[in-house]
Order: structure tokens, then sequence, then C-alpha cells
């Protein structure tokens, strides 16, 4: 699937997106109210939008990364939230301001947040194939514990994830608030994450079945999933 399947529409329609979408889903505010628990502070401002289309369907849906950020900088969190109202995100720990250590899956199922924890030595970053790659992920998603989310309205595929999450984590790091608490080198080393973090969304796709979600997150992590997004 061709990366034109993914148009990023950046910060200030997914602002609004996030507001309104955050209103009208259930699992979104439930994760919200978790990353809030948890010590980790919304930045709704930042969130940045994208328009998927699916060659399978035929459709398009909207989809929104909002990062999260905790005060000391040892977690940053991403909340994902589709048009239609699902919703998934991330927690990843950092050390050292820029070394991601391990992330946490949050989902919805049956009217509760859902956690699954992860080192990130459970991943295999830059494996021999892309396939083998997507083949260990899936086989890691199914050890974890598969999650029903919600049934999305339309299906996004590994590609797309991949682009989803690298395009919000990078975008991200070149924002204000990112140079404001990062200088050039250590935003050189977190650019080199880019393969963690779509491994992190895309361990959250299949977990999940392919339902349309980046948190990381597919969590395009806050740093998103995700987790898929940066920040800081």
């Amino acid at each position: 699937m061709s990366i034109d399947t993914v148009a990023a529409l950046g910060p200030d329609p997914g602002y609004r997106f996030f507001q309104k979408a955050l209103r009208a889903s259930v699992e979104g505010q439930l994760l919200y109210d978790e990353l809030v628990r948890q010590g980790l502070e919304p930045q709704p401002e930042r969130s940045q939008m994208f328009s998927t289309f699916s060659n399978d369907s035929l459709q398009s849906i909207a989809i929104s990364v909002t990062p999260f950020t905790s005060g000391d900088q040892t977690r940053e969190g991403g909340l994902s939230l589709s048009q239609g109202g699902h919703a998934q995100a991330v927690i990843v720990d950092i050390a050292d301001r820029t070394r991601i250590t391990g992330f946490t899956h949050l989902a919805v199922a049956d009217g509760q947040v859902t956690f699954s924890q992860h080192d990130v030595g459970e991943l295999r970053v830059g494996g021999p194939t892309m396939a083998a790659a997507d083949d260990h992920l899936m086989a890691m998603a199914e050890q974890a514990g598969r999650v029903r989310a919600a049934r999305p309205l339309v299906e996004i595929d590994a590609r797309q994830v991949r682009s989803l999450a690298s395009v919000s984590y990078n975008r991200l790091l070149d924002d204000q608030f990112s140079r404001s608490v990062h200088d050039e080198q250590e935003i050189s080393v977190l650019r080199a994450s880019t393969g963690v973090i779509n491994e992190i969304g895309l361990f959250v796709l299949f977990r999940t079945s392919g339902s349309a979600c980046c948190s990381c997150s597919c969590s395009c992590w806050g740093s998103s999933s995700c987790s898929c997004s940066y920040v800081g």
C-alpha cells in the first residue's frame, strides 16, 4: 500500500478534532482520565491529525494522536482517537532523557482500562526483513493477549501504521515544545528511535486485531503511541 494513503493534516485540525472526538468517545475519556491519573499532562494543542484511506473498503477515516508528558520527563504518553470514537493509548518509559526502555499499552475492554507492560528488548527493531519483524510482533501480541476492541470503521494496514507512527513522531520532535526542552543532540538521538516507535505502533495494531487507531501510538507514542508522537 502506498504511503500516499495517509495524509498528515497537522496540529490545528488535530486540536479541534481531538476536542470533538473526546466528548463523543467513552473509550477516549476513560483513557484520558487514566493517563492524567498516572501523572501525565495532556497537550491537546500539539495533537497531530491524519486522514487514512483504506484500499480494502475504499473509505477514509480521521485519526488524531495527542501527546501527554510527565513533569520529570521519565514517561511520555500518547492517546489516539479515531473517527467513530475508538481510542487507545501508550505510555513510554524513558531513561537519561532520550533512551526508550519500555512501554505500556492501554486499551478499553468491557468498559475497563486494561494494561499490557513490556520491556523494549521484547521488540526486534531492524530485523532481517519487514515481514519477519511483523511476524515477531504478531506473536508478541498473541502472547500478551488480544484485546477485543471496538469494530473500526475501516481497516488500516501495517505499512500505514508505520507511516502514522514515524510522521507524527518526527513532526512532534520538530515543534516548539520539543525544542524548548531538548537540545539538537538529544533530538538527533530521539530521531534514531523512530524504528522503536513504529514497532510499538504495530504491536498495538496486532494486539487489537487491526483496530483503526494509531496510539504510540497504535499509540503512536506521545514521544506516540502509538503510540506514534513525541512529547518531549
